[in-house]
């Protein structure tokens, strides 16, 4: 008989788990379990923003005004652009404020009963004007100086006013209007901003029924022709959009139906941007181009849609957040704002995109009810009469706010072993040194540790805020790196170091997430 001493136990080496920046931005539409495939996504992105090189943390917001009747919802914004001339206008229920200048706002048009007004700028010989229409009041003309009652006028016998309209838009330099609940669309000569209307039924057009609720002019590629046609869309509550072309309706040599399609419910009057030519409508399936919808049956939709690596949030959302929602593209921040219907039950949230890469991300605390582009920055209004501006500064009107991030689980290759998280850091390039809270999650469990607190920033460099020859000239270039490591803990089988970071200064952190790493030991399997 042989005598073998009992083997020593292999000792347990670390290793390193590394996880890039999460350029692929919010992902909710794919098992948790299924290995990632491509650029770094994230389980968790609150209050982040996704680039094409890391993920940034969102700025802040600040007031820029509040409507005298503080407890009313704003709930349309709209800008004029003409020559030297901008204006910013806000409307609550019972009036419309301009709200161009930070401070207290100025009474344009009183005496209204519904606020969710319909605008467009419409620019003919005679000047440069707004045309607005909300359902309920008259329809307003305003030309840079006054805002006065429309010369709109319906046929002869007609019972209808223009507080019977409810959406406005241009195309062909023809004003078209919706008659609110109906599948009527009246619409007046060519460059006229008054005189008689004429009708445009499309009840037998739309077989599903139910009413219009907005139209917009939209570009087809014309293939060989070369460049883009120009078409008008009607969009239905049913998700029915029936295309046309041409140059007026009364014209039957040249109006025609280019084709009727199916989308999906529409969100709202506001619920679409433009991108480009394109027209990409918020539904209940998601963010449906309507260049995809002329392709493919609405069945076929949902992958093709904008909002798709966010499917099983947007779904969630739309189950909780029944009302209008409003959507924007903010070009100068290469955003897309999607702003779901306000609900008590849920915190305020915002689906934000990139609007370069597509990537997602989940912005909380802002308590959108309207979106406006104005002067290059993004407003929206909000309860209690505030007018905000959109990512400025490093706290929510005084408030601080978080940025959670939890990058997708990872097994590190071996699904069947066991491991055993020891240190986990993260790389940011950030303005100001800052507390952060990391910690390693594991098996998809995302409940996080408590954050920070707020930041203490004080002595950067901001433009139009510092002196003179006293503050330090600085770039963006001039930024640390902070990569801290961290005794992390805990075990599983997939792991995901995760980050938080508190922003509450006046003061942005504009930190930077570049990449996120983990060590860690796998534990041996005994038989």
């Amino acid at each position: 008989m042989v005598f073998r001493p009992p083997s020593k136990p292999k000792k347990r080496t670390s290793q390193l788990g590394s996880f890039p920046a999460p350029v692929a931005g919010w992902i909710k539409n794919r098992s948790l379990a299924i290995p990632q495939d491509g650029p770094q996504g994230a389980e968790l992105l609150e209050n982040w923003f996704p680039t094409a090189t890391g993920a940034t943390l969102r700025r802040g917001s600040s007031l820029h005004a509040t409507l005298p009747d503080a407890d009313d919802i704003v709930w349309s914004m709209f800008a004029y652009s003409s020559g030297g001339t901008e204006q910013l206008f806000a409307a609550n229920a019972s009036a419309i404020y301009d709200v161009t200048v930070a401070g207290p706002p100025t009474k344009v048009l009183g005496s209204q009963t519904g606020g969710d007004w319909s605008v467009v700028q419409f620019s003919t010989a005679g000047g440069v004007f707004l045309v607005g229409v909300n359902g309920v009041d008259p329809a307003f003309l305003y030309d840079g100086t006054t805002f006065s009652t429309t010369s709109i006028k319906f046929p002869s016998g007609s019972t209808l006013t223009t507080a019977d309209l409810c959406c406005v838009w241009n195309y062909k330099q023809r004003l078209y209007f919706v008659e609110k609940e109906s599948l009527n669309v009246w619409y007046l000569p060519a460059d006229a901003i008054g005189g008689a209307l004429k009708l445009l039924p499309l009840g037998g057009v739309m077989p599903r029924g139910g009413t219009l609720v907005f139209g917009e002019t939209w570009s087809l590629d014309a293939g060989a022709q070369g460049g883009l046609s120009e078409q008008c869309i009607f969009v239905s509550s049913e998700g029915e959009v029936a295309v046309y072309q041409g140059l007026s309706p009364a014209d039957t040599s040249s109006w025609s139906k280019v084709g009727l399609y199916r989308i999906g419910d529409p969100l709202g009057p506001k619920a679409w941007i433009r991108a480009g030519g394109d027209i990409i409508i918020a539904t209940k399936i998601g963010m449906i181009p309507v260049s995809q919808a002329v392709q493919r049956d609405v069945a076929a939709l949902s992958p093709a849609a904008v909002s798709y690596p966010i499917e099983e949030a947007w779904n969630e959302a739309v189950s909780i957040r029944t009302g209008n929602w409003a959507c924007t593209l903010w070009p100068d921040g290469q955003m897309m704002v999607v702003a779901p219907a306000y609900t008590t039950e849920e915190t305020p949230r915002c689906f934000v995109a990139n609007a370069r890469t597509g990537a997602w991300a989940p912005f909380t605390g802002w308590d959108a009810r309207c979106l406006c582009v104005f002067q290059g920055g993004l407003y929206f209004g909000s309860a209690a009469g505030r007018v905000v501006q959109a990512n400025v500064t490093g706290a929510d009107q005084g408030v601080s706010y978080i940025g959670k991030y939890v990058p997708l689980f990872n097994d590190m290759g071996e699904p069947a072993s066991l491991k055993i998280a020891e240190m986990a850091r993260h790389t940011l390039r950030t303005g100001a040194r800052m507390t952060e809270a990391v910690s390693c999650l594991f098996d998809f469990d995302t409940t996080l540790l408590n954050a920070p607190d707020a930041a203490i920033v004080t002595g950067l460099p901001v433009w139009d805020s510092g002196k003179w020859d006293v503050s330090l000239w600085s770039s963006p270039q001039d930024k640390l790196m902070q990569m801290r490591w961290y005794s992390v803990g805990g075990t599983g089988y997939a792991l995901a170091p995760s980050l938080q970071v508190t922003s509450g200064a006046t003061v942005p952190l504009d930190v930077e997430i570049i990449k996120s790493d983990v060590t860690y030991q796998v534990a041996q399997i005994v038989s």
